[in-house]
C-alpha cells in the first residue's frame, strides 16, 4: 500500500466526517472520496470510483455545472494546471446556491488531499450582517433624533446629521475627531448662542460631569424645544442624544392648561366629585362635594375604609349595627361601574355613581336628587292613581305612540278583547298585536281575515274612528280611535253586549209583535175561509133536510146527514189543530212513553192516506227494511206528525205522481222517517215560511189547495218535543223530501228471534 492510500480505519473515519475529503495519489488518480465530498459536488453517491483519473472526475463535475458557468473543458484544463505541491484555497459556489471553501494540501508521497467545507450559512449571515449594518447606518443618517459618541479623550467618534442640526450647526459640522471643548467653541460662534441663555447653556455643558447621566432642556430661538441627554460609556467616553420634543412640550403645556381648566370645571361642577387612587386613598374632591355631603367632612389622603367607618359611626348610612353597615359599604365592587341611591339622615336623597379609573382607582360622583325624587314620587303616586282609575273603569283603554307601538293599556282592554296575558306589553307593535288576533280568529276565518286586519294598519289615525266588533268570547264592543297631540292615538273599547242584546230583544219583540199581528191576520183570513166551507155545508144540508121534512126519503136523509157529519168532523179537526197550536205555544204539551213498532206505525199512516192518494190518482209507496227497531215515543203524536206530512205530500202532488213513505236506521243510531213526493215543490227561501202557523204559500181566498196551514208547524213541534228534527228539502218542480230524525236514545235495542221465541207471554 502506498503512502497516499488510507487504512481501513482511516477510511471509516473520513467517511463519517461532515467535511468533504478527497485524496489523489501521485499518478493523479482518485484513491478516496467520502460521502460529504460527493454531497459538495451535488453528485449522487458512488458517482466516482477508486482509481478514477482526476481529469474524469473534474470533467463530470464541470459538465454538471459544479464550477459555475463556462466551458467545462477549459475549467478542467485550468484545474489540471494548478500547482498541487503547495497548499491552496478557493471558494466555490455551486449552481444550486451552495458555497464551499475548498482547501488543498500536498501529501509526502507526491499526491494531495482536498477538503470541501460548506460555508453557505456563513456567507448568508455575512451578507445579512453587511445589509443590516448598511440599514443601521442609513437609519442613523435619516433619524430625526441626534446621536453622537465621544471617546475617553473627549474626541467625537460618531455623529449623525440630526446631531449637528439640532444643536444649531451646519450638516458638515462638526468634523469627526473634534474635541468636545472645540465643539462647544464652535457652537459659541453661532448666532443663536449670543444671548445669555446661549452662554449659560454652553457653560453648563462645559461643567457637566460626563461620568453620570444628565439631561438638559433648551428652547432654541426658532421655538424648537430640545432635550440633550448624556450617558457614560464603560470605556470612559459618553454618548449624547439630542431629541426634538417640541410636540411633547406643547402637549405638556396643553395638558397643564387642560388640567387647570378641568380643575376650574370641577370646582364649578354642580355635582359632588371625589377621586380615589389605586391605594383607595382620597386624591381630590371638589367644592360641590362638600356642599352635597355637608356634615360628613373628609381630607386628602384619607383611606376609604376610614371614611366609611367614620360615616357609619355617625349614622350617615342609616340605622343598624355599625359593623354590618361597614361590611355592606365596603362590599361594593368599585372595579366596575356602580349606581345606587341612598337617603341621608338629613332627608336628602343622593344618586351615587362610581366608575373605575385606568390606574386602579375610581371616581365617585354624588348628586342631590331630592327634588327629582320628590317629583318621581309624586308622578308615581299619580301614575298609581291613574292605573287604579283605568283598572276600575269598565272601558278598555290602549294608548299607541306615533311609531304605532303600544305605550300603555289597562286590564279591561285585555279582558274585553280576550287577549292572552302579556300580549298588550309596552313596546309591542300594532302589527304584532293584529297578527296574534288573526291567529285567534278575531277577524274571522278564511283568506279575508288578514285583509281585514291589514285594513286597520292603513287607517288614518289622525282622524277619529268608530266601529263595532265582536270578540271571540262573544262580546259586542264599541271600538273608538281618537288621535293624541303626540301623533299617536287612544283606542277605547266599551262592552255594549247588554245594550245590543236589549236592542235585539226590543227588535225581536217588535218583529214578534208584527209577526203576531200578521199571524192574527193570517189566522182570521185562513179561518174565515176554512170555517166557511164546512159551515156552508152544515147550513145548506140542514136547510135541505128541513125542506125534505114534509116528504122525507131515507136515502136523502142519510146522504144529507153524511155530508153534515163530514163537515162537522172537518170543523172538529180544524178546532183540534187550533187547540194543539194553543197548547204548543202555552208550553202545556205532554208526551206519552209508548213502545212504538215503527213498521206498524208507518203502515197505519200509509193505510189512512191510501184513500186520499187513490182519489188524487197518486201512487203511494212504502219503503221499510225488515229489521226496523222499536221506539220509545208518543205513538199518537208521532203518527199525527207523519199523517200531516203524508197529507201535504198528497195535496201538493199532481195526478200521476208518486208519494213514498218509509223509515230506516242511520249509521249514527238515529231513526229516520221520511216522506218523499214528486209534487210542485217549494222554493228554498220559502221553506222557513212553510213552518209558520196559519201560513200557506198561496194566501189568497181562491187558493187552489185548502188547509189551515197548521200541519208543518204542528209536526215540527211534535218532533221537537221528542228531541228530534224535522227538515224539508225541496225545489220548485222537483218535489219535496220531508225527513224526521229521532235521537238514538229513543231507539230500543233489537231483540233476537231466538230470544223472542222464549219471551214470556
Amino acid at each position: 500500500m502506498t503512502g497516499s492510500e488510507p487504512t481501513a480505519l482511516t477510511e471509516a473515519v473520513l467517511q463519517a466526517m461532515p467535511v468533504g475529503v478527497a485524496v489523489v495519489d501521485v499518478a493523479q488518480r482518485l484513491t478516496l472520496l467520502n460521502a460529504a465530498y460527493h454531497d459538495s459536488l451535488d453528485m449522487p453517491p458512488n458517482s466516482f470510483y477508486r482509481g478514477m483519473p482526476v481529469a474524469d472526475v473534474l470533467r463530470i463535475a464541470a459538465h454538471r455545472g459544479v464550477y459555475g458557468p463556462g466551458d467545462p473543458e477549459a475549467q478542467v484544463a485550468a484545474f489540471l494546471k494548478a500547482d498541487r505541491t503547495r497548499p491552496g484555497r478557493l471558494r466555490r459556489r455551486s449552481h444550486n446556491g451552495r458555497s464551499f471553501d475548498v482547501l488543498q494540501a500536498p501529501l509526502p508521497d507526491g499526491g494531495y488531499v482536498v477538503c470541501a467545507i460548506e460555508t453557505t450559512a456563513l456567507v448568508a449571515e455575512r451578507a445579512g450582517a453587511e445589509k443590516a449594518l448598511g440599514r443601521f447606518m442609513a437609519t442613523l443618517a435619516t433619524l430625526g433624533t441626534g446621536l453622537a459618541a465621544f471617546g475617553p479623550d473627549g474626541a467625537l467618534l460618531f455623529g449623525n446629521p440630526s446631531f449637528a442640526e439640532l444643536l444649531g450647526l451646519t450638516p458638515d459640522q462638526p468634523p469627526q475627531g473634534i474635541q468636545f471643548a472645540a465643539l462647544l467653541d464652535l457652537l459659541a460662534t453661532r448666532e443663536e448662542f449670543f444671548g445669555l441663555d446661549g452662554e449659560s447653556f454652553i457653560a453648563a455643558q462645559r461643567q457637566s460631569n460626563r461620568s453620570r447621566p444628565s439631561t438638559m432642556r433648551r428652547m432654541r430661538g426658532s421655538g424648537q424645544v430640545i432635550d440633550i441627554i448624556s450617558d457614560p460609556l464603560p470605556d470612559g467616553g459618553w454618548t449624547m442624544t439630542v431629541a426634538d420634543i417640541s410636540a411633547l412640550a406643547r402637549a405638556e403645556d396643553e395638558s397643564r392648561r387642560r388640567a387647570d381648566l378641568l380643575h376650574s370645571i370641577l370646582e364649578a361642577f354642580p355635582h359632588g366629585v371625589c377621586v380615589y387612587g389605586a391605594d383607595h386613598r382620597l386624591a381630590m374632591f371638589n367644592h360641590a362635594y362638600t356642599q352635597v355631603m355637608a356634615g360628613a367632612p373628609l381630607s386628602i389622603g384619607e383611606h376609604l375604609d376610614d371614611i366609611i367607618r367614620k360615616r357609619a359611626a355617625a349614622g350617615e348610612y342609616g340605622p343598624g349595627p355599625v359593623e354590618d353597615i361597614i361590611s355592606q359599604q365596603t362590599a361594593f365592587d368599585v372595579s366596575r361601574p356602580q349606581m345606587r341611591k341612598r337617603r341621608r339622615p338629613n332627608g336628602t336623597t343622593l344618586d351615587v355613581r362610581t366608575t373605575p379609573l385606568p390606574d386602579g382607582g375610581y371616581i365617585s360622583v354624588v348628586t342631590d336628587i331630592t327634588p327629582l325624587t320628590d317629583a318621581e314620587e309624586q308622578i308615581s303616586r299619580r301614575a298609581e292613581e291613574m292605573a287604579v282609575m283605568l283598572s276600575c273603569i269598565r272601558h278598555g283603554v290602549v294608548l299607541w305612540g306615533a311609531d304605532r307601538r303600544l305605550l300603555a293599556s289597562n286590564a279591561t282592554a285585555e279582558k274585553l278583547l280576550d287577549h292572552p296575558t302579556g300580549l298588550l306589553t309596552p313596546g309591542r307593535t300594532e302589527e304584532q298585536v293584529l297578527e296574534s288576533m288573526i291567529g285567534r280568529g278575531h277577524f274571522g276565518a278564511g283568506p279575508g281575515a288578514p285583509e281585514r286586519a291589514r285594513a286597520l294598519l292603513q287607517l288614518d289615525r289622525s282622524t277619529p274612528y268608530q266601529r263595532e266588533i265582536v270578540s271571540p268570547n262573544g262580546r259586542v264592543l264599541e271600538a273608538r280611535s281618537d288621535p293624541t297631540p303626540a301623533g299617536g292615538w287612544v283606542s277605547t273599547f266599551t262592552d255594549i253586549t247588554e245594550a245590543r242584546r236589549a236592542q235585539d230583544e226590543l227588535r225581536q219583540a217588535k218583529e214578534a209583535a208584527e209577526l203576531a199581528s200578521q199571524a192574527k191576520s193570517r189566522f182570521l183570513a185562513t179561518m174565515s175561509h176554512e170555517l166557511r166551507t164546512p159551515l156552508n155545508a152544515v147550513i145548506g144540508f140542514s136547510e135541505a133536510l128541513l125542506q125534505e121534512a114534509l116528504n122525507p126519503t131515507p136515502t136523502t136523509i142519510a146522504d144529507f146527514a153524511t155530508q153534515i157529519n163530514q163537515a162537522g168532523r172537518q170543523l172538529l179537526g180544524l178546532i183540534n189543530g187550533i187547540l194543539d197550536v194553543a197548547r204548543i205555544e202555552s208550553g202545556r204539551f205532554d208526551l206519552a212513553s209508548d213502545r212504538v213498532d215503527v213498521a206498524h206505525l208507518v203502515g197505519n199512516c200509509a193505510r189512512l192516506a191510501d184513500t186520499a192518494a187513490h182519489a188524487a190518482e197518486i201512487a203511494l209507496i212504502t219503503e221499510l227494511p225488515d229489521d226496523l227497531p222499536q221506539l220509545t215515543a208518543d205513538e199518537r203524536r208521532l203518527q199525527q206528525a207523519l199523517n200531516n206530512l203524508l197529507s201535504n205530500a198528497i195535496k201538493f202532488t199532481e195526478p200521476g205522481g208518486t208519494v213514498t213513505v218509509g223509515a230506516m236506521l242511520e249509521g249514527d243510531g238515529r231513526l229516520l222517517l221520511f216522506v218523499r213526493d214528486t209534487g210542485i215543490g217549494i222554493a228554498a227561501e220559502d221553506i222557513d215560511l212553510a213552518f209558520e202557523p196559519f201560513s200557506q204559500l198561496d194566501s189568497t181566498l181562491s187558493r187552489r189547495f185548502q188547509g189551515a196551514g197548521l200541519g208543518l208547524y204542528a209536526s215540527r213541534a211534535l218532533v221537537n218535543a221528542h228531541g228530534g228534527l224535522l227538515s224539508l228539502q225541496s225545489a220548485p218542480g222537483q218535489g219535496t223530501l220531508a225527513e224526521i230524525r229521532l235521537p238514538a236514545e229513543r231507539v230500543l235495542p233489537r231483540v233476537s228471534s231466538q230470544a223472542s221465541e222464549h219471551a214470556p207471554l
